[in-house]
């Protein structure tokens, strides 16, 4: 590399001037902007004076923010806990041989491919009043009247965890069967002299050896989950009457729908805020470690 001098850095330009037009400038543009005055009105007066901490104020007033928190809250905690306990379960079950695996492994990863749009738009048809899942739960009788999935305010974004789970399950899944395989098989032969069996084998080798990959699938999962916009979009849309808003949906909802684009940047400055410390907080679990 000596020999190419000053040259060698040509070779990582492209990527250093990606990153400042398309992460750095949007994201320091957007903190301006949460600070300032900006709607279609000012725009158009070009009057976007600063305001300090009024957009935040506002938001934190604001009772569908309050609810937006809650359904963000409730939509990541149940969507990673049942996407890593559903995608766990899976990589135990393939981690052993047995016939047709490559075949099942191939319809568990099948979600992942599926365009987002396409997934959105059949999760939506099966929520329906008269859609799919309610047609099957009357034929069997085991409802009386229709559920309203998504036109149910107290319901909607439970429908939508649903549908989130569906799609991070491959995710999971492939992360922790790529980490069982990295462990050997001797330990679990060396265990099983020692009396360890069945369930004891998963808690006291597999849990511990595997703590960094499922630390690392918890990040990344938290960072997924947190800025879901296009399946609560194509769903719902955020509501019915803004009940199933995500911090995603509700700052392009701001931003977009009431051109009110101060407020849409302070709610996602706190969303870029709540990211960041849940990924400080499981670096430090995993640096502890």
């Amino acid at each position: 590399m000596k020999g190419f001098g000053p040259k060698r850095y040509f070779f990582v330009l492209p990527a250093i001037i990606f990153t400042i037009l398309f992460a750095i400038y949007p994201l320091i543009y957007n903190v301006v902007l949460s600070f300032k005055d900006v709607t279609a009105i000012t725009l158009i007066q070009k009057n976007t004076r600063f305001i300090g901490l009024s957009n935040y104020k506002e938001i934190f007033m604001d009772p569908i923010f309050r609810r937006t928190s809650f359904n963000t809250l409730m939509f990541t905690v149940f969507s990673i806990l049942f996407q890593f306990i559903i995608g766990f379960l899976i990589a135990l079950l393939f981690n052993k041989n047995f016939p047709l695996r490559d075949v099942m492994i191939s319809l568990v990863m099948l979600p992942w491919f599926i365009p987002i749009l396409v997934s959105g738009t059949v999760f939506k048809l099966f929520f329906m009043d008269m859609g799919l899942i309610n047609r099957l739960l009357l034929s069997f009788r085991l409802i009386t009247k229709i559920i309203p999935w998504i036109t149910d305010g107290n319901i909607a974004i439970y429908s939508l965890i649903i549908a989130n789970i569906w799609l991070g399950i491959p995710f999971n899944f492939i992360m922790l069967y790529t980490g069982l395989k990295g462990i050997s098989e001797e330990l679990y032969e060396a265990s099983e002299i020692d009396g360890a069996i069945g369930i004891k084998k998963t808690i006291y080798i597999t849990v511990p050896l595997l703590k960094p990959v499922i630390i690392s699938t918890l990040l990344l999962g938290a960072i997924f989950t947190i800025k879901v916009f296009d399946l609560v979009w194509i769903i719902t849309g955020g509501g019915p009457g803004n009940a199933s808003h995500l911090f995603s949906t509700y700052s392009y909802q701001l931003a977009f729908g009431n051109y009110n684009f101060g407020l849409g940047s302070a709610v996602s400055v706190i969303m870029i805020l709540i990211i960041v410390s849940v990924t400080i907080i499981l670096n430090l679990i995993r640096i502890e470690d």
